[in-house]
């Protein structure tokens, strides 16, 4: 049935041409995936307090976006509607490890308006959101946008600790899956190597929300000279406030950058303690087939909040403080590539790695083929999230249209 759909799209897809009428022009695009895994649970997960208790399963899922974009002279409207489908054993009994393969879990990191549907029925969990729907006007050297917008900024594929908008995608074997956030955007670009960004958002989904909205006041500068480029980030975001940035330097095929990000306490008061990201990384095209990625850093973690409320980890994938992670992918075939991630806990030594091997099958259709493990857990150390994580074997089929 997957297949028939793709391949229904698809044809559709090829005889929808772009339309064009004067200054009007009408785009769409998107895509479809669908992925069967059989899952292994760890140990350690069995194990009190967290009672895990299941050893082998699977996994399916079917996912999507269609992404329209509308512009009109200096105007432009652009929306996606991602849906995702789940489906294993391991819902019937309320288990975790589903919801943690359904990465991101938030499809909205800042939502104020319920532009989507969730529901968990019997063996299977369905979402369908609205991820992005904005309005976005150019100006001469300005741009306004308002309503539900991607934010895209930073280097970290792994671990991008100045970008709390966004979620990164390098350990997880789903791709095309974003984060929405409402609000509005006014961008400034004084020269081509300046431009400042400001963002108002807002969120009605912390858990002591009591009718009101929690507001984000952020904003987002770049500067670039030559081979170097500056970011930073200051403003107030989930009653914290917080500021950093990133320098990044290209160095003949390669590039050398690094992040912090300074996060203080409650602005209300409420129990907690200030807090310290930071990441440094190297990116090399090491040949034409080749290429190297190298991602260390240091997740802090709020002691005094999670003695409090053990569940309140964030929303951030890694469940690492000190690590180092190791990326490389390799063109075996113009049509396939090898590629590989390992992250190494330097705390507790938990290692984890992804493999994978993908082949454009056709123009705009690829298959993968998966393996997630965790290579080494230690069974002493209380970091509940390392003993969740399955090892996963799959394969995935993706169309674009």
């Amino acid at each position: 049935m997957i297949i028939l759909i793709f391949t229904l799209l698809t044809s559709l897809a090829h005889a929808l041409p772009e339309v064009k009428k004067g200054d009007f022009k009408l785009e769409v695009s998107g895509n479809l995936e669908g992925q069967t895994r059989q899952i292994w649970n760890q140990s350690a997960a069995k194990q009190s307090p967290l009672n895990q208790d299941w050893n082998d399963s699977s996994f399916n899922m079917a996912m999507g976006n269609i992404n329209v974009k509308a512009d009109f002279r200096e105007s432009r409207v652009e929306a996606n509607w991602f849906n995702r489908i789940a489906q294993s054993p391991l819902y019937k009994k309320n288990y975790l490890a589903p919801k943690i393969l359904n990465f991101p879990k938030k499809l909205v990191a800042r939502e104020i308006f319920h532009l989507d549907h969730t529901r968990q029925d019997g063996d299977s969990q369905i979402d369908s959101v609205i991820n992005k729907l904005y309005y976005e006007l150019d100006g001469e050297d300005s741009r306004f946008s308002i309503g539900r917008l991607y934010i895209n900024y930073g280097a970290g594929e792994v671990f991008n600790p100045i970008n709390p908008f966004n979620q990164p995608l390098g350990l997880v074997s789903q791709s095309n899956v974003a984060q929405g956030n409402d609000g509005m955007k006014a961008a400034f670009f004084m020269s081509e190597n300046a431009s400042i960004s400001f963002y108002l958002l807002g969120n009605k989904q912390l858990e002591d929300y009591e009718n009101q909205i929690t507001r984000t006041l952020w904003m987002h500068g770049e500067y670039r000279k030559d081979d170097l480029q500056i970011d930073y980030v200051i403003g107030e975001d989930q009653r914290r406030t917080k500021f950093g940035g990133q320098a990044s330097y290209v160095i003949g095929d390669g590039m050398i950058f690094a992040q912090t990000l300074r996060t203080s306490k409650f602005i209300n008061n409420k129990p907690s303690q200030a807090l310290w990201d930071v990441m440094i990384g190297y990116d090399h095209q090491l040949t034409g087939k080749w290429h190297l990625r190298v991602e260390g850093g240091y997740q802090d973690k709020d002691n005094v909040l999670l003695a409090l409320n053990p569940y309140a980890v964030g929303e951030r994938f890694l469940p690492y403080q000190r690590f180092l992670a190791l990326a490389q992918t390799y063109e075996i075939h113009p049509l396939v590539k090898l590629s590989g991630t390992a992250i190494y806990d330097l705390n507790t030594h938990f290692t984890y790695a992804l493999a994978r091997a993908s082949w454009s099958v056709y123009k705009d259709v690829e298959w993968d083929l998966f393996v997630t493990a965790p290579l080494y857990t230690d069974e002493t150390e209380n970091n509940y999230v390392q003993k969740l994580l399955p090892t996963e074997a799959g394969t995935a089929l993706r169309v674009f249209f």
